[in-house]
C-alpha cells in the first residue's frame, strides 16, 4: 500500500514537472523560431555563440549546488530556510568571481571567436547577469528540493514567457541592426523580474540574512564538487560544437547546428523531467529496490523510446521547412543525426542518477572529462569533411561510449 502510494506520489510530480517543462520548452521553442527566422544562419550562429558563452559562465558559477542542493535540502527540510539562506550568500561572492573573470576577458574573447572586438562590449553586460542567474538558480532549486513542483514549473513557464514577450517587442519595435545584441540581453536579464517578485513575496527571508552557517556551506560544496566538475565538462561539451563551428568553419554553419540543437532538445525536456522527479527520490526508492532492479525497469521503456525516434526522423524534413524555413534546410541532416544521440540520453540519464546515490558521481565525472578531450580532437577530425554534420557524429559516438561505460558498471560491478 505504502508502495503503491510513493508510486502515485512519484507519477503526479512526474507529470506536474513534465507538464511543466513542456509548456516551458514550448514557449522557448516558440522564442527560438522567432529569433532564428529574424536574424538567420550567420547571425542566429553567432547568438548562439554569445549564448553558449554566457550558459558556460553561469555554470561555472553554480559551483556544483544545483544537485547538492537538492540532495542536502532534501535530507534536511526543517533546517531549509537557513541552508536556502548560507547558498544565496555564498552564491553571490562566488559568482562576483565569474563575473569578474569574464567581463575582464571579454575582448579576449571577442577577439578570439569572432576574429573582432566588436561584442567585447556586450560580452561585458551579459557577464553582469550571472550574478541573478546565480540566485534564480537556487531559488529554482529550492522547490525542487522541498518537492513543490508545482512552483517549480510555473517559475520555468514565466521565465520563458518573459523571454518571449521581449523578443516580440523587439522584433518589431527596433531597428533590425539592434537584434542580435538586445536579443542576447534579454536572454541574460529576463531572470531579474522574477528574483524581485519572488523578493518582495518573501522579504520575511531577509531576517535570517546573518545566519550563515560555514558547516552547510562546506557540506553542501563538498558534495557538490564532484557533480559540479562533472557538469562543467558536460557543459562545455555541448557548447564546443558551436564554438569550434565557429572557429573552423562558418557563423552559417553553428546556425544550422544551433538550430538543429534546439530542435533536438525535445529529448532532453523528457530527461530532465525524469530526472527532476527522481533525484529527491532515489535514496528511497534503493533502499526498497537493487540497482539491477532499477537499470532493467529502466531499460524496459527502451522500445517506446525508439517508436518516437522513428517517427521524428520521418518527419524531421518537414518540421524543419514548416518551422525555420527553407534558409535552414541545411539543419534537417544535423537535426536526424542528434536525435540518435538525445534518444540515447532518454535511457541513459535516469540510470546514471544511481551513481549519485551509491556515492560513485566522481566516476561519472572521470567519464566527462574523458570525453572532453574527445569531444574537442572529434570535432578537429570530423568537422572539416562534413563542418555541421560532423559536430553532430562525434556527439552520436560520445553519447554511445559514456552510456556502455555507466550501463556496465551498474550491471556488473554493482550486482
Amino acid at each position: 500500500m505504502i508502495l503503491s502510494k510513493v508510486k502515485s506520489k512519484t507519477l503526479q510530480d512526474l507529470l506536474k514537472v513534465l507538464s511543466g517543462n513542456i509548456i516551458a520548452q514550448g514557449i522557448g521553442f516558440l522564442t527560438i523560431i522567432i529569433i532564428s527566422r529574424d536574424l538567420g544562419p550567420e547571425q542566429y550562429g553567432i547568438f548562439s555563440l554569445l549564448l553558449a558563452i554566457f550558459t558556460v559562465a553561469v555554470q561555472v558559477s553554480d559551483f556544483g549546488v544545483s544537485t547538492s542542493y537538492v540532495k542536502y535540502v532534501s535530507e534536511n527540510l526543517s533546517k531549509a530556510k537557513e541552508i536556502f539562506v548560507t547558498v544565496i550568500l555564498s552564491k553571490v561572492i562566488l559568482s562576483l568571481l565569474v563575473v569578474t573573470t569574464l567581463y575582464c576577458s571579454s575582448g579576449f574573447l571577442s577577439d578570439f571567436f569572432f576574429q573582432t572586438r566588436e561584442y567585447q562590449g556586450v560580452i561585458e553586460i551579459i557577464a553582469i547577469a550571472i550574478l541573478f542567474h546565480a540566485l534564480f538558480g537556487v531559488i529554482v532549486n529550492h522547490f525542487q528540493a522541498v518537492q513543490n513542483f508545482k512552483i517549480f514549473a510555473y517559475l520555468n513557464i514565466f521565465h520563458n514567457f518573459l523571454k518571449l514577450l521581449s523578443v516580440i517587442i523587439i522584433a518589431f519595435a527596433f531597428p533590425q541592426e539592434k537584434h542580435l545584441e538586445y536579443f542576447i540581453l534579454i536572454y541574460a536579464f529576463a531572470v531579474v523580474i522574477l528574483i524581485l517578485a519572488i523578493s518582495l513575496k518573501n522579504y520575511r527571508l531577509f531576517r535570517y540574512i546573518k545566519q550563515f552557517n560555514f558547516t552547510y556551506f562546506i557540506q553542501i560544496y563538498k558534495l557538490g564538487f564532484w557533480v559540479f566538475l562533472s557538469s562543467l565538462a558536460v557543459m562545455i561539451i555541448m557548447r564546443l560544437d558551436i564554438m569550434m563551428l565557429q572557429k573552423m568553419s562558418t557563423s552559417s554553419e553553428a546556425g544550422y547546428y544551433s538550430v538543429a540543437m534546439n530542435l533536438a532538445m525535445i529529448f532532453p525536456l523528457i530527461t530532465a523531467s525524469l530526472v527532476t522527479t527522481l533525484l529527491p527520490k532515489m535514496d528511497q526508492f534503493l533502499k526498497n529496490n537493487t540497482v539491477k532492479e532499477y537499470v532493467k525497469r529502466v531499460l524496459a521503456k527502451t522500445k517506446y523510446v525508439i517508436a518516437v525516434l522513428i517517427i521524428m526522423e520521418l518527419l524531421s524534413p518537414f518540421v524543419i521547412k514548416l518551422l525555420f524555413g527553407e534558409q535552414y534546410v541545411e539543419s534537417i541532416s544535423v537535426f536526424q543525426i542528434l536525435l540518435i544521440a538525445f534518444t540515447f540520453g532518454i535511457i541513459i540519464n535516469p540510470i546514471s542518477l544511481v551513481m549519485y546515490s551509491i556515492n560513485k558521481a566522481y566516476l561519472l565525472t572521470i567519464m566527462n572529462w574523458v570525453q572532453l578531450p574527445l569531444n574537442y580532437f572529434g570535432n578537429l577530425l570530423l568537422i572539416p569533411i562534413w563542418q555541421a554534420d560532423g559536430a553532430a557524429i562525434n556527439t552520436i559516438i560520445l553519447r554511445i561510449l559514456g552510456g556502455l561505460y555507466i550501463m556496465v558498471y551498474l550491471l556488473k560491478v554493482r550486482k
